[in-house]
């Protein structure tokens, strides 16, 4: 009499019959239930039996990658009191514990492997993809994160394998709040010949324009591939507004990109029917410029991108120092 197979196992099936032939997979399961649960005190005594905080999953997690993840402090503390590493890096994208921390904004854990002696070698540690805790931090607009990693001198303009810096990150992310913290700890705000203004430009964003303005941006620095300025780019989306802005921080009218147009140019192949832009950029075109507004980019560029956010230091009467903020002016 024939009788029926026995249907196939499951993978939960699978595993506990691993667990039941091999006592380290067990092992490994009830601890990371244990630190999932905060259990200290089954944590701490798994440790003293002779687990190894340095043992690592199928992913490459050691346990200190499984704490940092779920956001479990006193079990970081217990890892690295018992010689956990922080610089061990996973198989899924090279990422430290302090990535995932960064991750996850648990800034309370990060600061205790940034206390230990591994500083130095997980501060700007990078994933495969050349990602520092800082590029994921800022990416996740983590903000106190992000000011905790330039409180232990992270490199503030790392570059990702594609040549990203985490403010590059924070800006298409529109982590605003990042942005500023990473632009006052001297982030440079003129990253791959300009790309935040041009980037703010594109988007339409003119409260990101002001912010770079007004922090020191260049105003002429060209599309590497085409040599479009934020000024030609506001000419294609006749954008008037930021147009001004542009102009009253210096932009230069007469600027040519690689094809020999000028943002006027460029303005009337896509339209000669009159357009706000058009009408502006003509008008600007034939005036030149006031001494007035000469002599406060020339003191602006004198003063110097790094030192501009020192105008408010200066000892001279606040009208000046408004005058040279541009705090008078309609744009």
């Amino acid at each position: 009499m024939w009788m029926n197979p026995p249907p196939p196992l499951t993978k939960c099936d699978r595993r506990m019959l691993n667990c039941r032939r091999n006592p380290e997979i067990q092992d490994e399961l009830q601890i990371q239930a244990a630190v999932a649960a905060g259990d200290v005190y089954t944590v701490r005594r798994m440790l003293e039996q002779g687990y190894s905080p340095t043992n690592r999953d199928t992913n490459g997690w050691t346990l200190l990658h499984f704490s940092a993840a779920k956001g479990k402090e006193r079990c970081v503390r217990v890892f690295l009191e018992h010689g956990a590493d922080p610089t061990v890096k996973d198989f899924i994208g090279g990422f430290t514990a302090l990535h995932y921390a960064a991750m996850h904004g648990r800034a309370r854990i990060a600061r205790l492997m940034l206390e230990s002696e591994f500083r130095g070698d997980i501060i700007n540690a990078k994933s495969n993809d050349g990602w520092t805790p800082l590029h994921v931090a800022a990416h996740y607009g983590r903000d106190s994160f992000v000011r905790l990693l330039l409180e232990f001198r992270a490199q503030v303009d790392p570059l990702s394998d594609k040549g990203t810096t985490p403010l590059q990150l924070a800006i298409i992310r529109e982590r605003s709040s990042c942005v500023r913290i990473l632009l006052d700890h001297g982030a440079n705000i003129d990253i791959q010949n300009g790309f935040l203004l041009r980037y703010a430009v594109i988007k339409g964003n003119h409260a990101y324009c002001r912010m770079f303005l007004q922090r020191g941006a260049d105003t002429n620095l060209g599309r590497l591939e085409d040599g479009q300025t934020p000024l030609h780019l506001s000419a294609l989306r006749d954008d008037v507004a930021c147009a001004c802005m542009l102009h009253a921080y210096g932009a230069d009218a007469a600027a040519r990109n690689y094809e020999g147009q000028t943002p006027l140019a460029v303005s009337v192949s896509m339209s000669a029917a009159g357009r706000p832009c058009l009408d502006f950029l003509q008008e600007v075109t034939r005036q030149p410029r006031t001494l007035q507004d000469m002599c406060r980019i020339k003191v602006r560029q004198c003063i110097g991108l790094q030192r501009l956010k020192l105008i408010e230091e200066l000892p001279v009467a606040k009208v000046m120092k408004d005058y040279l903020k541009h705090k008078f002016d309609n744009v």
